[in-house]
């Protein structure tokens, strides 16, 4: 790749959105926002106003285009649309004018087939920008020579595989000894031989050793980072990657080290012990976990049929007894959840330890809707005595918690320790959550203090109260 190739090839836009009055009404979450790839190829840039009202619901009403380029115009009303608000009466039914400031800026290298993406940010003025970016492949470097691309004709003793994550470390000797590191927390594990050595030979392959030492995407600002280190046959060698921008030769190995290391256990323990709030930050390997569900919770729908085709079953269950459908109820993606529940599958279906695909939604902060009119059972209890209306309430979401309790869940209900979902409202609310993923932990609300001026909150807390939810805790802010 030339040094020209090599600079960011990026196309760039930012968004910055102005409010006419004094106070800005800030959307709870930004719609994506693509470039129109018609303007894009007709290097059409400029500004474009777009004026809209504030309901009382928290929604824009009457959303029009002011001026600006007509070809940029449809896709700044439609995101403006999708602006969804946490209520407030004083901001309801005012207008307000915002701009869109649409730029393009490419550099001057030939290259014109790039694949747009597309980052949000709120800064800490509380302003929006969105930033998209056009990319043409990879940047590459630290390539092998061609005689470095042969791979050992062996293995030989003192072999390892290191496969290192922002998270965690892994690692597999030639002697089968596993060690496993996340921060200060060390263990240990042992294969056979026979199992250290298969796997070791994954990596003693032509497709491994062609492999360059760095990759990442062209204009890329954000994504999950790993590498692996190996030494076979007496030859080291590392291969590093950021945001999957490896060739996928790079994922099968890693995936190789995982399912070698039981990666999963070390990280989320027993799964027939596994609560479902680890489903947020399931992507890794664990025994029955199918293709299908991995799609599921991906939000792949042509991944997701061709699992289906290839054999897997909607009434498949992992380790941990969750289902497809449970999968895709805690999916961010472009969850198939419809086309399960259409297919007839048991909504109602119990993992080992009693929880429900409502339960995997809720953790999420969602009351799937889909779930509810197909027979959810809101009052369903886990083994603990939990409810999808305590997960959810932790969210602090006033809208999903009145989801719950209009399907009718029971405010009043306890838990095995006698707390009610006002008081995991409560507790998330000071930063102490009661139920929370072991890694990452960002499931809450999570406030180091004990916020009760937050207005989704106090709307929570209010609704919960007036369904005869009471506290049996007194919540204090996290150490």
């Amino acid at each position: 790749m030339s040094k020209v190739q090599g600079r960011l090839l990026a196309t760039l836009f930012a968004t910055f959105f102005r409010v006419s009055q004094a106070q800005v009404p800030v959307p709870e979450a930004l719609p994506e926002l693509k470039y129109p790839p018609i303007a894009r190829a007709a290097k059409v840039q400029g500004d474009v106003i777009v004026s809209f009202r504030l309901s009382s619901e928290g929604r824009t009403d009457d959303v029009m285009p002011v001026s600006g380029p007509a070809m940029l115009q449809g896709v700044a009303v439609e995101n403006v649309k999708s602006w969804r608000f946490n209520p407030k009466r004083e901001l309801a039914e005012q207008a307000y004018k915002v701009t869109f400031h649409f730029r393009l800026d490419p550099p001057d290298d030939g290259y014109d087939d790039g694949q747009a993406m597309t980052k949000a940010v709120i800064d800490q003025t509380g302003q929006i920008q969105v930033i998209s970016i056009s990319t043409i492949g990879l940047n590459r470097s630290e390539c092998p020579s061609a005689s470095d691309r042969i791979p050992p004709t062996s293995l030989a003793s003192g072999d390892f595989v290191e496969l290192h994550r922002w998270n965690e470390d892994v690692r597999v000797g030639s002697d089968g000894v596993v060690i496993w590191k996340q921060g200060d927390v060390v263990q240990r594990g042992q294969l056979t031989l026979v199992e250290a050595h298969s796997l070791l030979e994954r990596f003693r392959t032509a497709g491994v050793w062609r492999l360059c030492g760095r990759y990442n995407q062209a204009g890329l600002m954000d994504g999950d980072a790993s590498s692996i280190k190996m030494r076979i046959g007496g030859r080291e060698k590392s291969v590093g990657e950021y945001g999957d921008a490896a060739p996928a030769v790079f994922r099968e190995v890693e995936l190789a080290v995982d399912v070698s290391a039981n990666t999963h256990q070390w990280r989320h323990g027993d799964p027939k012990t596994e609560s479902i709030v680890e489903i947020t930050f399931e992507y890794l390997p664990k025994p029955g976990k199918t293709m299908l569900m991995d799609a599921a919770h991906r939000g792949d729908k042509k991944a997701f049929q061709t699992a289906l085709e290839a054999g897997d079953k909607l009434t498949d269950v992992d380790a941990s007894g969750w289902t497809p459908l449970m999968y895709a109820a805690s999916s961010y993606g472009d969850s198939p959840l419809k086309e399960i529940i259409k297919a007839g599958v048991d909504v109602n279906a119990r993992s080992k330890r009693g929880e429900t695909a409502l339960m995997a939604s809720a953790v999420m902060g969602m009351a799937d809707e889909d779930l509810l009119k197909a027979g959810a059972k809101v009052n369903a209890v886990n083994d603990e005595g939990m409810t999808a209306l305590m997960l959810i309430a932790q969210h602090g979401d006033a809208d999903e918690v009145g989801a719950l309790l209009k399907a009718g869940a029971d405010a009043r209900m306890k838990d095995s320790e006698g707390r009610t979902a006002l008081d995991y409202l409560n507790a998330a609310n000071c930063g102490s959550p009661i139920v929370r993923e072991k890694d990452p932990r960002w499931m809450t609300v999570g406030y180091s203090v004990c916020n009760v001026l937050h207005d989704g909150y106090q709307k929570s807390k209010r609704l919960l109260i007036g369904a005869g939810a009471k506290e049996t805790r007194i919540a204090t802010p996290a150490p």
